[in-house]
């Protein structure tokens, strides 16, 4: 007598079976928020558990921890137009130094025009003895100001009648734009510093809160019901994207 056959359910129908039956992941105890993680995953759990704990009636609890959150966001959004206007500062400060650089090179040639024009001049050697424009327009940012201002004093020698006697004040005035510059980019860094430090304060304000909840929750609503207002850590990155399958009978 031939044994009775069985047949195995396919791969799709079994997961759904297995999904049925066990259709929530053992969770562990909630994840705490760390230093190392981001602010925006700090915001991230916080508005979760904020939602979870309203979903499960724990206003208080709910309460308590939106203030953090609200202040963290506003501290990141500050950190944010801080580090716009840090770049804006850098665009100005790389602007103000290729103006320069062109007003420099416009002089070189300049000097050069004069000296064709002139035989037996040597206002390009007096205002350039290397030769070369490019030994003031390759030095360290910080450096050049100074350079082109010893520059404009080597024009200011040539005598106050002489033809390229304007280059003197166009140089400085372009060597102070990249001072300025250069002042308010430092600003602005020491700005986005202050910041990012304000940001890190109210990030650790909000792991505080939501430590403090949990520990809460545990006293006040036993742990099976302070885990389900906390987020699940484990793979909660990989939460599913779209909708379940439909359920397949037995």
């Amino acid at each position: 007598m031939l044994g009775e056959v069985r047949h195995r359910p396919c791969g799709r129908l079994a997961a759904l079976r297995r999904a049925r039956t066990n259709p929530i992941p053992n969770i562990t105890m909630a994840r705490m928020l760390a230093d190392r993680d981001s602010s925006a995953l700090h915001i991230n759990q916080a508005r979760r558990h904020e939602r979870l704990a309203r979903r499960y009636r724990q206003e208080l609890i709910a309460a308590a921890i939106r203030g953090p959150i609200a202040a963290l966001k506003a501290k990141v959004d500050a950190s944010g137009e801080r580090d716009l206007e840090r770049q804006g500062a850098y665009d100005d400060t790389l602007a103000a130094d290729a103006d320069l650089d062109d007003g420099i090179r416009t002089l070189y040639n300049s000097a050069e025009i004069f000296d064709r024009e002139n035989p037996g001049s040597i206002t390009l050697a007096t205002l350039f003895p290397d030769g070369r424009f490019s030994d003031i327009t390759q030095l360290p940012l910080a450096q050049e100001p100074a350079a082109a201002g010893a520059l404009a004093t080597k024009v200011d020698s040539l005598g106050a009648t002489h033809a390229l006697a304007p280059h003197a004040g166009k140089i400085r005035a372009l060597a102070d734009a990249v001072r300025t510059a250069l002042a308010a980019l430092g600003d602005a860094i020491r700005a986005l510093k202050m910041a990012e430090a304000e940001e890190e304060i109210a990030k650790n304000a909000v792991a505080r809160q939501y430590e403090g909840n949990y520990l809460d929750a545990r006293k006040t609503l036993g742990r099976a019901l302070a885990e389900r207002i906390f987020p699940v850590s484990r793979n909660s990155s990989a939460a599913p994207t779209e909708a379940p399958a439909e359920s397949v009978p037995a």
